[in-house]
């Protein structure tokens, strides 16, 4: 199905037909729009309703025209989109080419992101120091507390004396073999608060490719402009 615009173009519509009670009209970020209708409901009477929508699809396609950087962001080393759906849910998917953004009010797209995100981090990082810590403390005492903030010249940071190490937000667009780099690193700095022999020997000892992933760490950061 198309609709015609107020400029004299015409943009395609996806309809989708569902057992549902009323119609549902998302623009996405990419310019795309889509209708879920009931069942039973016409095709004419769901052009008529796009029609009456027209000023709200226009609108819409303008405030979410943004360039492909703008609309890139990097998860795990690897690119994807970034796709922005006005819905009354609020939420994050990934699938394997972009991260879909589901929000009441689409100016609000980062707040949610950001919020999708730091889970994200928290829980993957959690389950790297769980793995880790055993390995390269195995000290009996309890695991160091775990944080996520947004920081510009670390990826991590460890406090040995409250044993608390800090994460950098933006650790989750890297590889996944760097970010488990940096979260041994960091748990060195429980035993070795320094980056003298002891803490070289130890992080060599667990992990022996560690100045590769280091250098790669380096290399890709650029790519996604911190650290």
């Amino acid at each position: 199905m198309k609709i015609d615009l107020s400029d004299g173009s015409s943009i395609a519509v996806t309809v989708t037909k569902k057992a549902m009670k009323s119609v549902r009209l998302r623009v996405c970020r990419d310019g795309k729009v889509c209708v879920s209708a009931p069942t039973g409901l016409s095709d004419a009477r769901i052009y008529e309703f796009l029609c009456t929508k027209k000023g709200w699809i226009e609108s819409h396609i303008k405030d979410f025209q943004k360039s492909t950087d703008e609309n890139t962001v990097h998860y795990m080393g690897s690119p994807y989109s970034v796709e922005v759906v006005k819905d009354r849910r609020t939420g994050v998917a990934l699938n394997e080419e972009a991260i879909t953004i589901f929000c009441a009010r689409p100016e609000e797209y980062q707040t949610v992101l950001e919020d999708w995100w730091k889970k994200q981090a928290f829980a993957y990082l959690t389950e790297l120091v769980n793995k880790w810590y055993p390995i390269v403390c195995g000290d009996g005492k309890p695991e160091p507390q775990i944080k996520i903030r947004k920081m510009r010249t670390l990826w991590g940071s460890c406090t040995s004396k409250e044993r608390t190490i800090r994460f950098n937000y933006y650790l989750l667009c890297a590889p996944q073999e760097c970010i488990e780099y940096v979260v041994v690193h960091e748990l060195i700095h429980l035993i070795h608060p320094d980056h003298g022999i002891g803490f070289r020997s130890v992080l060599t000892q667990n992990m022996q490719d560690w100045k590769e992933r280091k250098q790669r760490l380096e290399r890709e950061s650029r790519a996604f402009g911190i650290v």
